[in-house]
């Protein structure tokens, strides 16, 4: 009988679970299985959560063990991405507005700026969203200290032409 099909055998019926399975274990030390492990003779992490109450760290840990998350958390992570994408967005047809316009004489000028006023447009139009967004996530997010912050139109351009000088 190999490895493989040593592990994959029943447990034997006379025989506890704790004491099955305390042989396996045993059996894995002696083949040396555990001597290379990442982190061997270091503490473990803590990963407990110290906002939670200890009642809900069960829950908690079960959700994070399994990939998932609080809604309002998942929800915080989507608005957070949504800002940055808008925000490199408008730094990208910043970027192309300024080089186009440089190097466009005149009459063209004008149909540079209305395309520049849609890019706008739609920029701040997605920052309303966002913003509505925010204002429903600040309403599910347990405490002020994790709400987000509004954002501010004007802050946002100038933040676009600060990063462009």
């Amino acid at each position: 009988m190999n490895e493989r099909d040593d592990v994959h055998r029943r447990k034997p019926e006379d025989k506890s679970w704790d004491d099955w399975i305390e042989d396996k274990i045993r059996a894995a030390q002696e083949k040396g299985l555990f001597d290379n492990l990442s982190g061997k003779g270091k503490p473990l992490p803590d990963r407990r959560n110290p906002f939670l109450p200890e009642e809900e760290q069960l829950a908690y840990d079960l959700l994070r063990d399994s990939g998932h998350t609080l809604p309002w958390i998942e929800e915080g992570r989507e608005i957070d991405a949504r800002i940055e994408k808008a925000r490199r967005l408008l730094q990208r047809r910043y970027r192309w507005y300024l080089a186009e316009r440089d190097r466009h004489p005149g009459h063209e000028l004008l149909m540079l700026e209305q395309v520049w006023r849609g890019y706008r447009q739609a920029f701040e139009a997605e920052i309303k969203a966002i913003n509505d967004s925010i204002r429903l996530y600040n309403l599910k997010a347990p405490t002020l200290s994790l709400h987000k912050n509004i954002l501010i139109l004007a802050e946002e351009y100038e933040r676009l032409r600060s990063s462009n000088q």
